[in-house]
């Protein structure tokens, strides 16, 4: 409970003391010095809890995009995990995403990619995406007939999901499988749990969402929005979700749509729980679950 707190409370003051101009495609000053005040807020959560110091770490550049490599020594198992970070493409870095990682590195004994993609509003929409296709692109180019798989959470989870369309457009082969936690599909947040699940998250709202997703997508979220995608084909996907999150029915509401497509697919609620809550809480019961879960998941497929 203390993590969530901490959590709650930097969340808080940001959305208090932000105002972001979403009528105008230039940020401020006033909000770029009050993003960049809340990214070294944010980078404290990477601390809540210790890594798993027996996970080899490695940073390295692909394509021209750092990147960070756990448990690299283990790649002659012939099997990659891509890690696409959240924090509504605006937050996040290694630092923060290392103590997680670790543990997700140690459970599974894969070796995991980290990609530190630009974060808007400096690097806008379609830079994250295209970055990610990059390294995408480069790993089949050097990793042939390595099984590779796609995890995400939150805003990671979307863009994990463009990286389906991007590959697909491209004739690149698609990853084994994708699990994605808490993901953020809908950058219009015109689903129904916006509103019905908001008295129960006291991390994301609405608004602090929208105002996100418009800085992302520099005020055309059509184009930018993954639930906007269509898809004929589509690979195995694991789609986690807190019965707690206002993010509930995008995860719930995109199975709906890609289950039809592809029978493998799997979407699971975990009781009272909050937004990505393997990161506040690393050994709770339900995070465990959930990492036993998608370590069944993904191997399976």
């Amino acid at each position: 409970m203390k993590n969530i707190l901490k959590i709650v409370v930097l969340l808080a003051v940001f959305q208090l003391t932000t105002s972001i101009n979403v009528n105008a495609q230039a940020i401020t000053d006033s909000t770029m010095r009050k993003i960049d005040e809340f990214r070294t807020f944010y980078e404290t959560l990477g601390k809540v809890y210790l890594p798993d110091n027996s996970v080899s770490i490695k940073e390295t550049t692909i394509s021209g995009v750092k990147s960070y490599w756990l448990n690299q020594e283990l790649l002659n198992q012939k099997e990659i995990i891509v890690y696409l970070h959240g924090g509504v493409y605006t937050y996040g870095n290694f630092n923060i995403y290392h103590a997680m990682l670790s543990h997700f590195a140690k459970s599974f004994n894969s070796p995991i990619l980290y990609i530190e993609y630009s974060l808007s509003p400096e690097h806008p929409y379609p830079i994250a995406n295209n970055e990610i296709f990059k390294v995408y692109q480069e790993l089949q180019k050097e990793y042939r007939n390595y099984k590779i798989t796609v995890m995400g959470d939150s805003a990671g989870g979307g863009l994990a999901i463009a990286l389906i369309n991007d590959a697909q457009k491209a004739n690149l082969a698609m990853p084994a499988s994708l699990a994605l936690i808490s993901p953020w599909i809908d950058l219009k947040c015109a689903n129904d749990s916006y509103k019905a699940k908001q008295a129960l998250d006291p991390i994301l709202s609405k608004d602090f969402l929208y105002n996100h997703a418009l800085m992302y997508s520099s005020n055309n979220i059509q184009e930018a929005d993954p639930s906007e995608l269509k898809f004929k084909k589509f690979p195995p996907v694991f789609l986690l979700v807190g019965t707690d999150e206002v993010l509930n029915d995008d995860a719930k509401n995109f199975y709906a749509y890609i289950h039809p497509i592809q029978k493998k697919s799997k979407f699971k609620e975990y009781d009272g729980q909050k937004h990505v809550w393997p990161f506040a809480h690393i050994d709770s019961k339900e995070s465990m679950e959930a990492i036993k879960d998608i370590k069944q998941f993904i191997f399976s497929n």
